[in-house]
């Protein structure tokens, strides 16, 4: 939900002292609505409410939005990890599809990788929590984040965008659209975006966890007339961070082996690291060119074509021990590219309106991930107790590509009953085609270029899946400011294959992973209670199958009966339930306060959960899925005697316990805890400019992300990925 516009007193009735709460548009359901309107839970932040909120990219959402839960995935800087009401997708593995989908005017990113997008020359950021497959063609089993672009107007305009912070943060972006003719547009953003580390390599005093992001975009538009418009739109984005810093959280015995000295100590920074792998690199090369050809007929039936092509380019280097020797170093490089084609239709009619689109997607992806081990041996000598002995190196590769041909038709109708009340209808047939050509072998040197004739995994295989999703709701209008609904829906995400897959020593990986489904039932109601007090709420209950989950399984290669390597594996967990209850509010008693936020409550627990042919599901619990989560914001507004007026705002955060990992681990870990922002802005009577202050994380709290706990598959490695320390930064954004 957008934050509240709190005007000085002269934009208001100053007998009654109340400001009324600003409507809010969305595209939700493919078509512009009010967000009052639309019978789902949705949330939508604008533009000019980011500034306020101190939103820079898709990370700061978490906060503003119930039931999300966003932030980069471990050891990377610009590879999303998103999750809304408990489904997500924890590992950017090429080929696993993520189960909240993220959307670029209409665009679908098949891939996490460059996917935290920086919100640059953005009108709006709308959150669908929930199924929706309905309405979009792709898998988004759990929600959708839509990224909306601003629109070229008919004017020439122009906005700058700079900041100065903490950490030597140093961002600027620009923009201007213009009309070239009288029937062609064209706008142009580009933005550069960098901080030092928050840490540092202390072997090398190289940084980590700094920020080198840069991004553009360019559009053309030709409006011929007034039924038709083509928009061809092109974005790049360019992630030269170093590689995020990390704690360790266990001493590693095997360092003694290398140095025959005691380990390195648990670290006492969350930032600092000791990493003595050579390889660095953390680079992401995203781009995509869209073509959008829209008619608009008479005032019923409109129509809209969606040809997007997208590639991309990650390179990333792991030190998983953070130590100076190769105990369990890993890098790679991974590509994909998308080809995707979207017709749409739309027809609004009186009492009866709905969109229908078929879906295509052509996607590939692939890559080779490089596995560093370094161990003791173990002796062992007929009458001799068995000793430790010089230390081997192993090294493994594992490769291939994964092809997904998917096509979608789906479709969403809403129909009056009567004049408050409406019946919503849709369903979404799906058809999807994987193949996966997999190479995992052991190799004798360091280049990885002799195999050592010990293959892992070497196989083709495909799988094709068929799902059926429909959707049903009513909604009815209590009076002219009210509104409540139920409805119950089906998602669906594809199934596929385990690129790093260990079938020497476990067969059953080389087989596709299943399907996800949800089924989820859902009521709400979205209330104006009166000009200045705005409340919507949702409780729902998902009965969630065939969980994809992510786990490390250490495996024995030399058949000495210990654990000397492992490996990613990926399958299905079984059943299990997720409920639930969300709450947004806006007050605005004045003109000079407002008080708005959300709140979360989740009960997540599986019914199933098969590990070694036992179920045991009473032991495990859902990643990621806090049991309460909430956000207060108090925002204040003031005139400044002549010159401007001040608006503030001071929030709070608070998540509650939270697994971050599928292992469970009990130092990754994250007890609750809060967090503090805050920001002024100052609007000048003139309003071409705003000047802003914020800070976030203002009591330095210190809180994981996520992290690694391979003591499972047998290594003494433990290491933890935290969220940003305090920081602040001074905004100056100009618009004309």
């Amino acid at each position: 939900m957008g934050a509240p516009k709190v005007w000085a007193q002269s934009g208001l009735d100053t007998q009654k002292n109340v400001q009324a709460i600003e409507e809010i548009v969305v595209s939700a359901r493919r078509r512009d609505e009010s967000l009052q309107e639309v019978p789902q839970a949705v949330s939508a932040i604008s533009g000019s409410d980011m500034l306020i909120a101190g939103i820079s990219d898709l990370t700061d959402l978490q906060s503003q939005v119930p039931g999300l839960t966003v932030y980069p995935a471990r050891a990377t800087s610009s590879t999303v990890t998103a999750y809304i009401r408990g489904v997500g997708q924890s590992d950017p593995l090429w080929g696993v599809e993520p189960g909240v989908g993220i959307y670029v005017d209409d665009v679908y990113l098949a891939r996490p990788q460059g996917a935290l997008l920086e919100m640059l020359d953005v009108e709006r950021v709308e959150v669908l929590r929930g199924p929706q497959g309905t309405l979009y063609g792709r898998n988004t089993i759990g929600g959708a984040i839509k990224y909306v672009s601003r629109p070229i107007g008919e004017d020439t305009e122009f906005a700058l965008r700079t900041a100065l912070g903490s950490y030597n943060q140093r961002d600027i972006a620009a923009s201007v659209s213009t009309p070239v003719t009288e029937t062609l547009y064209a706008s142009l953003a580009v933005g550069s975006f960098e901080r030092d580390g928050f840490g540092k390599n202390r072997l090398t005093g190289v940084e980590v966890s700094d920020k080198q992001l840069y991004a553009g975009r360019a559009v053309l538009e030709w409006r011929p007339d007034a039924h038709w418009s083509v928009n061809l739109a092109h974005d790049v984005v360019y992630d030269r961070s170093a590689v995020p810093g990390a704690q360790r959280m266990l001493a590693n015995g095997i360092e003694s082996f290398f140095s025959g000295e005691a380990p390195l100590p648990v670290s006492d920074h969350r930032y600092d690291v000791d990493n003595g792998f050579a390889n660095q690199s953390n680079d992401t090369d995203n781009s995509g060119t869209a073509v959008t050809v829209s008619w608009q007929g008479n005032d019923r039936w409109s129509f809209k074509s969606i040809t997007a092509y997208r590639e991309g380019e990650f390179k990333q280097a792991i030190d998983f021990d953070l130590g100076p020797y190769p105990i369990a170093d890993v890098d790679g490089e991974q590509c994909d590219d998308q080809l995707s084609q979207e017709f749409q239709w739309q027809y609004s009619n009186d009492g009866l309106s709905g969109v229908f689109g078929l879906y295509l997607l052509d996607a590939s992806a692939g890559g080779e991930i490089r596995n560093r081990f370094g161990l003791p041996t173990v002796l062992v000598a007929p009458g001799f107790e068995s000793i430790i002995g010089p230390t081997v190196a192993l090294y493994g590769a594992s490769g291939g590509n994964v092809d997904t041909d998917a096509a979608a038709l789906f479709g969403d109708l809403s129909y009056d009953l009567t004049d408050s009340t409406a019946l919503n209808l849709g369903g979404r047939f799906n058809r999807e085609k994987k193949r996966a050509v997999v190479l995992n072998q052991n190799m004798a040197d360091a280049d990885f270029t002799t195999p050592n004739g010990q293959v892992t995994a070497d196989f083709d295989a495909a799988e094709t899946w068929t799902d059926f999703s429909p959707r049903i709701g009513l909604d009815h209008q209590l009076n002219e400011t009210t509104l409540v609904y139920a409805s119950y829906s089906e998602g669906f995400k594809s199934g596929g294959f385990n690129i790093r897959a260990n079938t020497a020593q476990v067969p059953d990986s080389k087989n596709p992973y299943k399907p996800e489904e949800v089924a989820s039932y859902e009521f709400g109601i979205k209330a104006d209670i009166s000009e200045s007090l705005r409340v919507n709420a949702a409780a729902f209950y998902s009965d969630y199958e065939n969980i994809q989950l992510s786990i490390f399984t250490g495996v024995d290669t030399t058949g000495d009966g210990n654990k000397d390597s492992f490996f990613g594996d990926f399958t299905n967990a079984g059943a299990g339930v997720i409920r639930g209850a969300e709450l947004e509010y806006q007050w605005v008693p004045s003109s000079y306060f407002a008080l708005s936020g959300n709140a979360t409550w989740l009960d997540a627990y599986y019914q199933e959960y098969i590990s070694a042919d036992v179920n045991v599901a009473d032991e495990q619990k859902f990643t990621n899925t806090p049991e309460l989560a909430y956000t207060i914001n108090g925002d204040f507004s003031f005139a400044v005697t002549t010159w401007g007026n001040i608006d503030a705002r001071l929030s709070y955060s608070y998540r509650d316990d939270v697994y971050p990992t599928t292992d469970l681990s009990d130092m990754v870990f994250q007890k609750a805890y809060g967090l503090w922002n805050a920001t002024v802005v100052f609007t000048p009577v003139s309003e071409g400019w705003q000047l802003a202050l914020e800070g976030r994380n203002l009591s330095d709290e210190e809180y994981l992300n996520t992290g690694y706990d391979l003591r499972p598959s047998g290594f003494p490695i433990v290491s933890g990925f935290y969220g940003d320390p305090r920081v602040w930064a001074l905004r100056l954004s100009i618009d004309l």
